[in-house]
C-alpha cells in the first residue's frame, strides 16, 4: 500500500470495527458489504477531504467511486495530482 491508500485503509477499519464490521483490505468492496452507509460516506468524503487537503465535487460523489480503498486511493491520487 502506498502514502495514499494506508491512511484510507486504516479509517474504514476503524469505522468497521466500530460497527462490528468485517477487517478491510484494499480490495475491500465497500458498498456491497455494507461498511459504508450514507453517514458513513459523508464522513468519509469529509475525511478525504481534509486529509488529502482536496475538494470533490458533488458531481464526482458516486457510487462507482466507493468501489474500494483502492479505488478511491486512485481517485485521491489524481485529484491531488490536478491543478487548483
Amino acid at each position: 500500500m502506498n502514502g495514499i491508500e494506508q491512511p484510507i485503509v486504516e479509517y474504514i477499519s476503524a469505522m468497521a470495527v466500530e460497527t462490528g464490521g468485517t477487517p478491510v483490505r484494499r480490495d475491500t468492496l465497500l458498498l456491497e458489504s455494507g461498511l459504508l452507509d450514507s453517514i458513513s460516506l459523508v464522513k468519509l468524503v469529509h475525511f478525504l477531504e481534509e486529509r488529502f487537503e482536496i475538494s470533490i465535487p458533488e458531481t464526482e460523489i458516486r457510487e462507482d467511486l466507493f468501489e474500494s480503498p483502492a479505488h478511491l486511493a486512485a481517485y485521491v491520487s489524481q485529484r491531488i495530482a490536478q491543478p487548483a
